[in-house]
């Protein structure tokens, strides 16, 4: 009596069918792992380019809300700053601690934009609260622009702020505006 022997294994067909799967498979994986990065990079610029517009913004009604006035000009340490429809110059109350008035004591305030950064100067008085210096806001900016309700600067009481921000991810251009219209104190 024979018996008849069978034999365990692969034939090359199934294993062929098998790596073929696999490798489709892994190239989907992959596929999916890229298009997961690329849209997270988009995203995270994307909110990078927003955020950036609106820190702009509120650091600019921050110092505007209060001030007294916009200067034409005004002297930072032996530059002359001016304003113009791309800066801003603000004379500001100081403030003490508590964050109340002190009387004929002032602040000033220069917000301006140099290449793609947008930046905000303060002068604070000795006697103030408020700390001098120079602070980045922006490294995305593609413009900053100031409108005033009048030329004189004297009687200016409204001040407009537009910026418009601009970052590259993956050869797309992410783009972000915003504008708002600020009321000087008193007006």
């Amino acid at each position: 009596m024979m018996q008849s022997q069978r034999q365990c294994g692969f034939t090359l067909i199934e294993t062929l069918i098998v790596l073929a799967i696999s490798t489709i498979m892994l190239i989907a994986l992959c596929v999916l792992i890229y298009t997961f990065n690329t849209a997270s990079s988009y995203e995270q610029t994307s909110i990078q380019s927003s955020s950036s517009a609106s820190a702009v913004i509120r650091e600019i009604q921050a110092l505007t809300l209060p001030a007294s006035g916009v200067l034409q000009t005004h002297t930072f340490s032996g530059t002359a700053y001016t304003s113009t429809s791309t800066s801003l110059v603000l004379e500001i109350p100081s403030i003490d601690n508590s964050g109340n008035t002190i009387a004929n004591t002032y602040d000033y305030a220069a917000f301006y934009v140099t290449g793609t950064n947008a930046y905000r100067l303060l002068q604070a008085n000795a006697s103030s609260a408020r700390i001098s210096g120079t602070k980045k806001l922006s490294s995305y900016i593609q413009s900053l622009t100031f409108t005033y309700n009048s030329s004189d600067f004297t009687q200016t009481s409204i001040v407009t702020a537009d910026v418009q921000t601009r970052a590259m991810v993956k050869q797309n251009i992410i783009s972000s505006r915003q504008r708002e219209q600020v009321r000087l104190r008193n007006h």
